[in-house]
């Protein structure tokens, strides 16, 4: 019997087969593949790979760390980096990703702006949740996204024999007293762990004005990734929403037409990481 190609393998190979031999490939595990480049740079619709964190405001000072296979075309590590920097290279570039969100379905205010933004932010270092990108408005919003481009599902829990009551003590050390103050979750421990534990702890971080977003490929069928989206989209909440990339390219891409250098950024990231999505 024929395996079924999965999304991702699917994707990683239209990738690979787009680039041009006379670039060199990079190699996972022993093996090299079309689809990984040798340098995270290359990976890059512009080749500039940024190194801190913070892109605006005063939130972390840390640098970002890149994953294993940030080299990847398919990383949606590089997927977010690409897509939300281009807004901050000028001041002005800012008030077309409010717009973008705003179109998107997120309640912000006109004269609203951005305070902080950062990659990779970690609001509490003893808990761990790490936030692919993080928005602070002036009104105070906080806006999180959670990104996923190839990946079959959201995370969930690892089982350490070695720690065998550490989800226990993490649950009534810190879990326990977050839900009980969140206007969006209510559930037990176990129903916190065990329905998408990524998605629960990315929500049970927001407040009753914040949004929080979980952005992916509608065109990824992975059968978990579906089953979590229906689960965000059971709460039946604005805040807690699903957003999809050929939606928010489309729009970004819209409401971008009049500057020419936004323009072309995000017609070249929409033939790298969307069209492709269609074949």
């Amino acid at each position: 019997m024929i395996r079924k190609e999965t999304f991702a393998k699917k994707i990683q190979r239209m990738m690979g087969e787009r680039v041009p031999d006379y670039i060199p490939r990079g190699s996972w595990q022993g093996h090299t593949y079309a689809h990984i480049f040798t340098d995270i740079e290359i990976n890059f619709i512009d080749g500039m790979c940024p190194k801190f964190c913070n892109i605006k405001g005063e939130l972390t000072d840390t640098v970002i760390k890149y994953h294993k296979g940030a080299a990847h075309m398919n990383s949606s590590q590089v997927v977010c980096i690409s897509f939300f920097k281009k807004f901050f290279e000028k001041p002005e570039y800012e008030n077309y990703l409010l717009e973008v969100l705003r179109k998107s379905g997120i309640s912000i205010e006109q004269d609203e702006k951005i305070v902080s933004a950062t990659f990779e932010y970690e609001p509490c270092e003893k808990e761990g949740t790490n936030f692919d990108f993080y928005l602070v408005l002036t009104g105070g919003k906080r806006i999180s996204f959670e990104i996923k481009y190839t990946e079959a599902e959201f995370g969930g829990i690892s089982v350490d024999k070695d720690e065998s009551g550490k989800y226990d003590k993490k649950w009534d050390e810190i879990y326990k007293g977050m839900v009980d103050q969140s206007p969006f979750l209510n559930v037990n421990r176990e129903t916190f762990y065990k329905t998408y534990y990524q998605i629960n702890r990315n929500i049970v971080y927001a407040k009753a004005d914040d949004y929080v977003v979980f952005l992916t490929p509608s065109a990824n069928d992975a059968k978990a990734l579906v089953a979590g989206r229906n689960y965000i989209d059971g709460m039946k909440n604005p805040h807690i929403c699903n957003l999809y990339w050929e939606d928010v390219i489309g729009i970004t891409q819209n409401t971008v037409k009049d500057c020419e250098e936004l323009k072309d950024y995000y017609l070249k990231f929409h033939h790298k990481y969307i069209e492709i999505l269609d074949q």
